[in-house]
């Protein structure tokens, strides 16, 4: 009898043990669940190539009353600036912001983690604290977003809005 009585509790505790109440279906799980797929946008609402990928920026157009070798000294000017603005977003998070003198000083040291990058070559820093195109003008920065940003020198005539301004 001890036996039939063992081996009953033996095989309930097997049977237990394969069926695993404890582990149901309805348990709730501590992730989210997924929001149900959306229903695809009507005509009107379609989403175009626009919607999605990031602007292109438009091409750099020629500045007019510089030789060759004026234009390729702006943009080396201009890459090397680029250069320091990424190693900066990598280091930081995002672009410095603010005024010419602002994003200079911040670029030299005054920034949250103190990281001071050097002047990109090309450029020089005024008696103001701002950075300066090959000619000594103020490089003019204009913030598109938190990553990106556009940047114009004077040109010779260290006028901005001239035709001889470089924009990228």
């Amino acid at each position: 009898m001890k036996h039939l009585l063992v081996t009953l509790l033996a095989v309930f505790l097997f049977a237990l043990l394969l069926w695993r109440p404890w582990e149901s279906e309805t348990h709730v799980s501590s992730a989210p669940t997924p929001p149900p797929a959306a229903a695809p946008p009507a005509a009107a609402d379609a989403i175009t190539a626009a919607d999605v990928a990031p602007p292109v920026p438009a091409p750099t157009a020629i500045p007019t009353g510089l030789t060759g070798p004026e234009i390729q000294q702006v943009r080396d000017a201009i890459d090397n600036l680029e250069f320091v603005f990424r190693d900066f977003a990598n280091a930081l998070g995002g672009n410095p912001v603010g005024t010419n003198a602002e994003i200079t000083a911040a670029l030299q040291g005054d920034n949250a983690k103190q990281l001071q990058l050097d002047v990109p070559e090309g450029s020089t820093v005024n008696e103001s604290g701002e950075l300066c195109d090959p000619w000594g003008s103020p490089w003019f920065f204009h913030q598109l977003s938190g990553t990106r940003m556009e940047i114009r020198s004077a040109g010779k005539d260290r006028k901005l809005y001239t035709d001889d301004d470089f924009v990228r």
